[in-house]
């Protein structure tokens, strides 16, 4: 028996070969990056705060400044102060709906690169134009399996939290060996769903090229890729554990040469850095407050630039993986018919042999 998640390599491994290098195309680089970046960035967000203490003679500090400050920034500190609930309520639905947003556009983006991949020819305005409603049906077919699985985690984490609340006056030993066991089992839990998880997400992203092939819904997609599971699971098995192998051998030259080129450019971003100091502290002495005002902007760019710089050299194993799933579902359901660039190209030939 053949196992399709094996044979897709090779043809995967040719399908981005020449999508990216025959002939190479930097503004078809640059664009997949994008589009690739605008997938991963969907809805992740991530805050730090610090660990800085006030006490008295911070306290001290703060009053002269703002005693030479004038009231007006008394004031404003005292307006914050006096709403910082409101403020961080603020925040946090700001943040929840960048989250939402940036999560439609990872949907819209999915269809594109599929759209691009398939064709070998990256139009970003019109296909994000003409994958809009698919985009927003995959956004909230995705919503409400995360409000699902959000659901299931809160009722699992109830037994834990009643323990934790219920729990204050008792034994601290028999509390302690009781909270690590609910604890382990609520560990437990959470690794299964995110099991659970990521099978339901493969079988997402199975159904994006089905709704875009065969001209359903993300929904009726789904529940089809779910019909021909149900029909043939070995091979749907054998892919998951291949694609784990896959992705961790992918991720391990990746990681490598991206450490070695984000190296480099950081070494060249430090270098210029140093110089432009040196220069603007050589022409305002005194004045490092606007040295580093006018520096700032320019580290701002840098840091942009470097992750683009990681993007592009990350962006083509991204591309492998899903030529690999694209590939994979062409085999695994020979009646979907995907238009792949390579078969068009290869029909174009043999009817160029038969009419000659």
């Amino acid at each position: 028996m053949s196992w399709y998640v094996i044979d897709a390599v090779d043809s995967a491994f040719e399908r981005t070969k020449k999508c990216l290098l025959e002939p190479f195309d930097f503004w078809k680089w640059v664009k997949l990056t994008i589009i690739v970046l605008l997938i991963g960035g969907g809805a992740s967000f991530n805050t730090g705060g610090g660990n800085y203490s006030f006490d008295e003679s911070d306290a001290s500090t703060f009053e002269d400044i703002t005693a030479g400050s004038g009231d007006i920034f008394q004031g404003i500190f005292e307006n914050i102060a006096s709403n910082i609930v409101a403020y961080i309520i603020g925040i946090i639905l700001l943040l929840i709906i960048l989250a939402l947003v940036f999560s439609y556009i990872s949907s819209v983006m999915e269809f594109v690169l599929v759209k691009s991949l398939v064709s070998n020819d990256v139009r970003f305005w019109e296909y994000s134009r003409s994958f809009l409603g698919k985009g927003f049906g995959l956004f909230i077919f995705r919503l409400l399996i995360a409000i699902i699985f959000l659901i299931i985690v809160g009722i699992m984490s109830l037994p834990l939290f009643y323990f934790l609340i219920s729990q204050g006056d008792a034994d601290f030993g028999s509390t302690f060996a009781a909270g690590i066991i609910y604890f382990m089992l609520f560990l437990f839990i959470i690794i299964v769903i995110g099991i659970i998880g990521g099978i339901i997400g493969s079988f997402v992203n199975l159904s994006i090229p089905v709704s875009l092939y065969t001209g359903s819904s993300i929904f009726k997609a789904f529940s089809m890729v779910l019909k021909k599971f149900r029909q043939d699971w070995q091979q749907i098995v054998i892919y998951w554990l291949g694609r784990i192998v896959l992705i961790i051998a992918v991720g391990i030259v990746v990681g490598i040469v991206t450490l070695i080129v984000a190296a480099i450019a950081l070494i060249l971003l430090l270098i210029i850095d140093g110089a432009l100091y040196l220069v603007l502290s050589a022409l305002l002495p005194g004045s490092d407050m606007v040295v580093w005002i006018i520096l700032a902007p320019v580290i701002l760019i840098q840091i942009i630039l470097l992750v683009l710089i990681i993007a592009f050299v990350g962006m083509p194993a991204t591309l492998f993986l899903k030529y690999h799933m694209l590939t994979f579902l062409q085999m695994w359901c020979p009646d979907l018919e995907i238009p792949m660039f390579d078969r068009q190209e290869e029909y174009t030939m043999e009817d160029t042999a038969a009419s000659s």
